[in-house]
């Protein structure tokens, strides 16, 4: 098989895929760093410096979360057991990882995703987004001339994309 062509921009790797397997390799390995990290760490501070870091750190690292977020799930995983050894690490005792980010406050790989995409979305419905990303959603009350129970819901659809098709590479 030969190799995925791959370009960095802006610290995000893509692929002539785009099924963000690169760029997912590369937080695996930034990730993996932080583990390490936070368990040196355990021995000489506090559980606060410890979430100050793991916020700092692992936070820098969901940049670009609104794109690699949609990746597979299967793709996802490895990102998601490295996210909660981290998370692990804060504590020596086994308790389950839903209630160590319910305890600590933080949010899932997954979660984050559905936080910048609310946001973007957010930001999209009350026109805080650049001029360029207006045509990018339709509500589907100006879809159709009738009343819905998803027009009601103030939903958006996504108008035909076949000018947003961009190649590279």
């Amino acid at each position: 098989m030969p190799a995925l062509n791959v370009l960095k921009y802006l610290g995000v790797v893509l692929d002539d895929k785009l099924n963000w397997k690169p760029q997912i390799e590369k937080l695996l390995t930034q990730l993996s760093k932080l583990c390490g990290m936070l368990f040196k760490l355990t021995h000489y501070t506090n559980i606060s410096v410890l979430k100050s870091v793991y916020f700092a750190l692992f936070h820098s690292l969901t940049y670009s979360i609104l794109n690699w977020g949609r990746a597979n799930k299967t793709t996802l995983l490895p990102l998601i057991r490295l996210q909660n050894k981290a998370v692990r690490t804060l504590e020596y005792n086994k308790t389950q990882t839903t209630v160590l980010y319910s305890k600590h406050k933080f949010l899932e790989i997954p979660d984050l995703f559905q936080l910048s995409v609310a946001k973007f979305m957010y930001s999209f419905y009350n026109g805080g987004l650049p001029n360029h990303f207006d045509n990018y959603f339709a509500e589907i009350v100006s879809v159709h001339k009738y009343q819905t129970r998803l027009a009601s819901l103030k939903k958006f659809i996504y108008p035909e994309l076949k000018h947003l098709w961009v190649s590279f590479l």
